[in-house]
C-alpha cells in the first residue's frame, strides 16, 4: 500500500503540463524570448493606440513616457545586476 502510493506521488511529481512546457520555452529559449518580447511590444502598441484614440499626438506622448520609463528600468536593473556581480567577485577574493 505504501508504494503505491508513493509511486503516484513521484508519478505525479514528474508529469508537467502543456502550458509549463511553453514557460520553460519562452524563459530559457533566446528564441522564445525574442517572441515574448515582440509579443509584448505589439501589445502594448495596440493598448496606446487604442487609449490615444486616433490621435497622433497622444499616441506620441504615451508611447515616448513608455519608452523613458523602460529606458530608466533597464538601465536601474542592469546596475543593480554590475553591482551584485562585483560584491560576489569580491567576496569570492577575500
Amino acid at each position: 500500500m505504501a508504494k503505491s502510493k508513493s509511486k503516484k506521488k513521484n508519478k505525479d511529481i514528474q508529469e508537467t503540463s502543456a502550458f509549463h512546457n511553453v514557460l520553460v520555452f519562452f524563459r530559457y529559449n533566446s528564441f522564445g524570448k525574442f517572441l515574448l518580447f515582440l509579443t509584448l511590444f505589439v501589445l502594448l502598441i495596440l493598448f496606446n493606440i487604442i487609449i490615444s484614440g486616433n490621435d497622433l499626438e497622444v499616441f506620441s506622448l504615451i508611447t515616448g513616457i513608455e519608452l523613458v520609463i523602460t529606458i530608466i528600468v533597464s538601465w536601474t536593473i542592469f546596475l543593480l545586476r554590475r553591482n551584485s556581480n562585483i560584491e560576489d567577485n569580491e567576496d569570492n577574493l577575500g
